[in-house]
Formats: structure tokens, sequence, C-alpha cells
């Protein structure tokens, strides 16, 4: 078969490209795979396939966020009623949103939350700052380069852990909804800690101007940071596990508790484990 010009054209395929099924149409009626003909050559088919790709995702985003944050509970239940095509996968948008709060909350120094020299406003007693002295002494560093390379390991280990994050809530839920199944806190989890994310990265730019140290502003924001994760929560709690307002209201108070235990531990243990990497 030739085109116009008389050149080759490649012979429609008897198998589908991808997972071999037979007979195979335009479209493989298994996996759905677009099979390959001259088209694809030509710059306006790869320009539309490019901006349609674009505008998917575009409108997949925009759909995933505006549920998340204006309809909590809203996800999960999307998820588990079959309808996972139209939104991004919990686990993908949790991933993405932790990588870029992490980010912004890393390598910007006045609203640097995961730096050893933000801690150390924090540390009124000194006894991190006399530990960093003694490191910085031991390895014949300065006090600069030691605190760089334990926060390297720091955000290295914190890394590591992200999922750890959503395990950690996870069996939290299992405790306070203990017959439901264990998949459905992860994606519960997920998506509740990717708003807390969207909120931290909303505060973002208030330390970005001002910093991010002990004072009326921090217990300001953290105050406000909290209030508006506890009623989340609550309405979370709501629409996805069907729970009474007064119910519903207790195991927000604990879930909110079990959160923050876990992320201190997660925190507090990847930090101890860079100390004690340059010990």
């Amino acid at each position: 078969m030739t085109d116009g010009n008389g050149a080759e054209l490649d012979p429609a395929p008897k198998a589908c490209t991808n997972c071999g099924a037979v007979p195979v149409g335009v479209y493989c009626s298994r996996c759905g795979e677009r099979q390959p003909g001259h088209h694809d050559l030509s710059v306006k088919h790869f320009g539309a396939e490019v901006l349609d790709e674009l505008a998917h995702i575009d409108s997949k985003l925009f759909r995933t966020l505006r549920r998340l944050v204006f309809r909590p509970g809203m996800l999960p239940r999307e998820y588990f009623a079959g309808r996972k095509s139209r939104l991004i996968a919990p686990l993908r948008l949790f991933l993405a949103l932790f990588a870029l709060q992490f980010f912004a909350f890393s390598y910007y120094q006045p609203a640097a939350r995961y730096s050893i020299s933000t801690l150390k406003h924090f540390d009124s007693r000194g006894a991190l700052t006399r530990l960093l002295a003694k490191g910085a002494k031991r390895h014949q560093l300065s006090s600069e380069e030691y605190e760089s390379r334990i926060d390297e390991r720091w955000h290295k280990n914190l890394s590591l852990l992200e999922l750890a994050n959503i395990l950690g809530l996870a069996l939290v839920l299992k405790v306070l909804y203990w017959r439901r199944y264990f998949t459905e806190h992860i994606v519960f989890s997920a998506y509740i800690l990717s708003f807390a994310y969207i909120l931290a990265l909303a505060s973002w730019p208030i330390y970005a101007t001002f910093g991010f140290h002990p004072g009326p502003l921090q217990k300001s924001v953290t105050g406000v940071t909290i209030a508006i994760l506890l009623v989340y929560l609550f309405l979370a709690q709501r629409r996805f596990y069907g729970v009474g307002r007064g119910v519903a209201l207790f195991k927000t108070a604990l879930l909110w508790f079990g959160n923050f235990v876990v992320t201190v531990v997660i925190l507090t243990g990847s930090l101890l484990a860079a100390l004690l990497h340059y010990r």
C-alpha cells in the first residue's frame, strides 16, 4: 500500500502492538491501545495528541483539586465507586504534593521548616546548638558545613519515609473504624494528607516573607491551619464513613492527635537518624 506520493505505508497490524490481542481494530478491545498508522508520522497529528493529552491532564488536575479542597471526603468515595479515570490517583496526588511542599519548605531559607538552622530558633535551652557544636568540632568542620550535611541527610531520610505518613494515619483510622477495609483507610489518608500539604503551601508566602521562627505570627498561622484541618477532618469523615456529628467530633480529635503523633515520630526519627549518621 502506498500514499499519494508513492511512499510505502506500514501494513495495518493484525494483532495489538501492546498486548497481542486478535483481532484488532483502530483501538484494541482488550487494552484500549490505539494501533499505529502512517498518520502518526504527521506533525499535525502529533501536535493534536499533545494538546489533547495536556487538556486531559489539566481537566483531571482541576477536577481533583476542586473536589479535594471544597468537598472533603468526596474523592475517596469517587475512588471506591469506580470513578477513578476522571481523577488523579490518590498516591500520585500525594507524592506530587509532598514533593512540592517539601521543596518549598526545604530550600528557601526564610521559609525552611526542614532545616537545622530553623530548628535552632526553637531550641530555647540550647541543647541542639551544643550538640551540633560538638559534632562539628569532632568532624573538624565549620558549623555551617556540618549543619548542611545534617540537612542533606535529614531530607534524604524524610523522602524515604514519605509513605510512612499514609500508613501511620491509616493505622489510626483502622483503630477508629476497625470494621472498614485497610485499603479504604489508605486512600482516605492519602487524600487527607494531600489537603494538609495544600494547606501548608497556602501558608508558604507568609513564611517566605516574614520567616519561619517562633513568635505571634507563627503561632497564629499554626492555629488557623489546625482549625481548618479539624473542620476538614470532621466533614471528610462524615461524608466518607457516614458517621453522626457526635461520633465525628470525637473521632476528629483522636484522628488529629494520631496524625500529630505520626508526624512528630517521622520528623524526629528522620532527624535523629541524620544526627546519628554524623555522630
